[in-house]
């Protein structure tokens, strides 16, 4: 009678502590009741959703930072167990690649509203260590123009790895990112949004068992864009402990946006929908904080490309959120100096590159189709912003630069794979040189790097739907992994090789997370080196896990992307004629004008020669 008395006893108290764990009071704002949840009874986690971490951004809020002055409060118990809708956005807004991964996903009507700075947080269930739980914040991906924290159940990280999961929403598009071009709306206001999540996750985690002082930023394409601007920021500082970035980077040729470029029309939009004055921008806002949100976001935002701008010389009463090129600050170790993991997929712009009608179904391309793809892919260096001056002889010379490098040599000529050099090409330009140049600079100031190159592709057949044959690991795709995609409860029938890669890729992360170490205490038996300027491997994730060497990743095509190609298009862009020769006298003070008219000569007739080579080259 006493050994059931002790049981009905314990099982009483552990009930009750599960109970009290529901209930969580949140200093200046009020007491929320969350959730369990769970996929079997043993299973379990308890997840508090929808808690306000700012002011709603409406009105007089709008195209302003987010006001954490006074936080939103409740009198008696807030029910915490409702996602709060997503930030506003457009449907529009998705690629194909976000498409076609979102497939995978439960299909459910997520619902959008102005009124979305709201957090989510996902707790293990049973005892807390010593500690405290490590806890990993959530940055989603969209380009900063898509993306719901509803989409992502972080149940199986929370079950099987025992940490924290916060997931949030951040205004997107022109709502999050529209600037005047000074004082009165000086942009970045999403990222002001996750810089005010971060402040509440540091003040509060601890109520939910986390460890305030062991908070670890994760963001997957715009979101690993983030989490790397805010190793810069000073409004991040001492607010997370280290960072996982993923598929994307402050140093990304696309990160910091030039809004002068699509100013004038989207005023103009903005001047037709609305009628608001454009001047003075005083007076525009005012316009804009009473117009209709749908319309904004539907009509306005399509117009330009949103995302973080520098803001040093808009912000005339506080200071900047990106003070000056994210490259500049690497170099000068001006950034928080915190373990990172970092890393890109194999074929990050398969779907992308699919689009521009180049590839047959096999993924087979002719040579002239490939010197196309080429071309597409360095256009926006031979004719983006700043480089008007760039004749087109130059332009000649800087395609050829690129094809010089990536062309066959005459012995593999007969092994030459077109669509796979493109795809490198791709990834390599954008995403593998950013990836590598990143951590180069930061090993130098931090211990703690690793990096990696996801090449897996995904076995499971209903998961390849839309999927090319050809491709292996596009963008997206290794986030089937980290947050257990082939655990959830969907109707996907997930195979077991998919399941084992999770299991290791969760535990690889959180490992990192809890510890700054991925493979410490790992159940798996995975070396995995630290990076560094002396020893810069990454561990490339396939079936075997090992670490790079020159035969698995091209070096080389990583030093001329950051090294050597940079400075063929600066040279050509000031070789061509009278204004741009005067631009490029004027930025080489040092150097008299006939030798600068020397050096452009020379440059011409360098560029002449080569091609003769080539030409001879190929025939």
């Amino acid at each position: 009678m006493a050994t059931f008395d002790t049981i009905f006893y314990v099982t009483t108290l552990i009930c009750m502590v599960a109970s009290q764990r529901l209930t969580v009071t949140i200093p200046d704002q009020g007491t929320i009741i969350g959730k369990d949840i769970s996929m079997i009874r043993t299973q379990r986690i308890n997840a508090f959703l929808g808690i306000p971490y700012a002011q709603p951004p409406l009105v007089s809020l709008r195209f302003s930072p987010p006001d954490t002055s006074s936080l939103p409060s409740w009198g008696g118990v807030r029910n915490a167990t409702e996602f709060m809708p997503g930030c506003m956005q457009t449907e529009t807004s998705y690629q194909k690649d976000q498409i076609v991964f979102l497939k995978l996903f439960p299909n459910e009507k997520l619902e959008m509203s102005e009124d979305c700075l709201y957090l989510n947080v996902f707790v293990p269930y049973g005892l807390v260590p010593p500690e405290g739980f490590a806890v990993m914040v959530w940055l989603h991906t969209g380009n900063f123009s898509a993306g719901n924290p509803a989409i992502w159940n972080p149940y199986t990280l929370v079950f099987k790895q025992r940490v924290i999961v916060v997931t949030f929403a951040f205004r997107l598009n022109i709502l999050g990112f529209f600037t005047t071009g000074d004082g009165e709306a000086p942009g970045n206001f999403g990222l002001l949004d996750q810089v005010a999540a971060l402040q509440w996750v540091k003040k509060n985690i601890k109520l939910f068992g986390g460890n305030p002082d062991n908070i670890c930023l994760f963001g997957h394409g715009s979101g690993a864009v983030s989490a790397s601007l805010h190793l810069l920021s000073t409004y991040s500082q001492n607010l997370f402990h280290k960072a996982i970035i993923m598929s994307g980077n402050a140093l990304l040729p696309t990160t910091i946006t030039d809004p002068q470029a699509d100013i004038q029309r989207v005023f103009k939009a903005i001047n037709w929908h609305f009628g608001c004055d454009i001047a003075p921008t005083s007076k525009l806002m005012q316009c804009l904080r009473l117009a209709n949100p749908e319309i904004l976001v539907n009509s306005i935002s399509p117009l330009s490309s949103w995302g973080p701008i520098v803001d040093t010389l808009l912000r005339n009463t506080s200071k900047p959120v990106i003070a000056e090129d994210p490259r500049n600050s690497f170099d000068n170790g001006d950034f928080m100096q915190v373990p990172i993991l970092t890393g890109y997929t194999e074929m990050e712009n398969a779907f992308e590159l699919e689009e521009l009608d180049i590839f047959s179904d096999d993924g087979n391309v002719t040579l002239e189709q490939f010197e196309t793809a080429v071309e597409n892919l360095i256009k926006v260096d031979i004719t983006g912003e700043g480089n008007t001056s760039i004749c087109s002889a130059n332009k000649e010379h800087i395609m050829d630069t690129v094809l010089f490098y990536y062309r066959p040599t005459i012995m593999a000529k007969k092994d030459f794979v077109p669509q796979k050099v493109i795809i490198d090409m791709a990834t390599e330009k954008i995403y593998g040189s950013t990836t590598f140049l990143q951590a180069d600079l930061i090993s130098q100031y931090v211990d703690d790097v690793y990096v990696y190159r996801f090449d897996h592709k995904v076995k499971t057949e209903v998961a390849l739907e839309d999927y090319p044959s050809w491709v292996t690991a596009p963008h997206y795709f290794d986030l089937i992994y980290i947050w257990g995609l082939p655990y959830w409860s969907n109707k996907l029938d997930w195979d077991s090789g998919d399941k084992l890669t999770s299991d290791i890729l969760m535990n690889l992360w959180t490992n990192f997370a809890k510890s700054s170490n991925p493979t410490k205490s790992s159940i798996y038996p995975i070396k995995w080196d630290k990076f560094s300027s002396s020893n810069p491997k990454m561990l490339i994730i396939d079936r075997y896990f090992n670490m790079s060497d020159e035969t698995r990743v091209d070096y080389k095509a990583f030093e001329f992307w950051n090294d050597y190609f940079p400075k063929v298009v600066k040279t050509d862009s000031g070789c061509c004629n009278a204004s741009a020769y005067n631009n490029f006298a004027s930025a080489n003070v040092d150097m008299p004008p006939k030798y600068v008219l020397l050096f452009c000569t020379i440059h011409i007739l360098l560029y002449y020669l080569q091609k003769l080579i080539l030409q001879s080259y190929e025939s």
